[in-house]
């Protein structure tokens, strides 16, 4: 089954101060998994196949489970005003396992990222809007990630009265590659 994701990430100091954000909105918050370690990592070919075509293929690791993700080419920004592309992802037993069917299908492992995740459901009663708010603490800094329906999305941005530059539409993978090339150092590893 197919299934959508449209997402942005806002940047922030710290955790408590992008949960302030939110709930000054009006947003009320409510855990659904606490905060937690994410190990990932991200699979191409040789060639680099999937990213000249802007997919990705991801295997991610917390807390001895395992979920593989593919990720389709994100809709033309000119469209939407927020990242929105096909997202599939299926639980596997043994990342381990997934990693060497991976490696057998021609895919190697091309970039590794980790971050300290906490998901909340987030509702505005009022908006009559949900939404997915994930803290994510990285080693590029805080993130606040919402996620869920396009128009919900807009109408949260709308509300929190963000503008095109108070947040972002890139993966962790590109904003690494360009801190990697604002350092002039070569694409590395995003890990504590």
């Amino acid at each position: 089954m197919s299934q959508t994701e449209a997402e942005i990430k806002i940047p922030g100091p710290d955790v408590a101060s992008l949960t302030a954000r939110l709930t000054d909105a009006g947003f009320a918050l409510e855990v659904i998994h606490p905060r937690h370690f994410e190990d990932n990592r991200l699979y191409d070919t040789a060639d680099r196949a999937l990213s000249g075509r802007a997919q990705a293929l991801r295997l991610r690791e917390v807390d001895g489970t395992a979920t593989m993700t593919f990720k389709g080419k994100p809709k033309d920004a000119a469209e939407t005003a927020v990242k929105v592309r096909e997202e599939l992802e299926l639980v596997v037993e043994s990342a381990d396992t997934m990693a060497l069917i991976f490696e057998r299908l021609g895919f190697v492992p091309v970039f590794r990222y980790q971050k300290y995740r906490t998901v909340h459901e987030v509702n505005h009663p009022e908006l009559g809007i949900s939404l997915l708010a994930m803290f994510d603490e990285t080693p590029l800094g805080c993130f606040l990630e919402l996620e869920g329906e396009e128009d919900a999305l807009g109408i949260a941005i709308r509300h929190l009265k963000l503008q095109k530059e108070d947040y972002l539409t890139s993966s962790y993978p590109r904003l690494q590659a360009e801190r990697c090339q604002a350092a002039g150092k070569p694409m590395e590893d995003m890990v504590f």
